[in-house]
């Protein structure tokens, strides 16, 4: 019978330190996993209002807008001459950061050319090249920006 009684208590013991390491591991993963972000809409998009809207002015007087939404792609709006908004189109990515814009990046100097960057959830940063007749290069790895 006392065979029986430590046996018991021994397993009771196991069960509860194999508790109690689940608890300190699950409590470990709540308080590492970052908040969820607050979405924000504009113009009948929702993208992430931590990131924000980044802008870039065009030559003509028209404007372009990027944001990150909420698949964590980049997408992309921009005004006519009239003034009017198109739609939100996605340029795809995996951003974890906001969009950043830099200019001059291409060497001809052309004012229609700039570069849409962000850094990735991959850890790396990516640029997306607009060239001068609206047509992007595509999303490619940089070292940093």
């Amino acid at each position: 019978m006392t065979s029986m009684k430590r046996t018991t208590r021994t397993a009771t013991t196991t069960i509860k330190a194999v508790l109690l390491t689940a608890a300190a591991v699950a409590g470990l993963a709540l308080t590492t996993t970052p908040a969820q972000a607050a979405n924000c809409s504009l113009g009948g998009g929702v993208y992430i209002c931590e990131y924000g809207v980044t802008t870039q002015n065009l030559p003509n007087g028209t404007t372009q807008q990027f944001v990150v939404g909420t698949d964590s792609a980049v997408w992309t709006r921009w005004t006519s001459t009239s003034g009017s908004w198109s739609g939100w189109q996605s340029m795809g990515g995996r951003a974890a950061s906001k969009i950043y814009i830099h200019d001059g990046r291409f060497p001809d100097g052309d004012p229609w050319t700039f570069w849409v960057l962000y850094h990735g959830s991959d850890g790396y940063a990516h640029e997306n090249g607009r060239k001068h007749d609206g047509n992007w290069t595509g999303w490619r790895v940089v070292d940093d920006f």
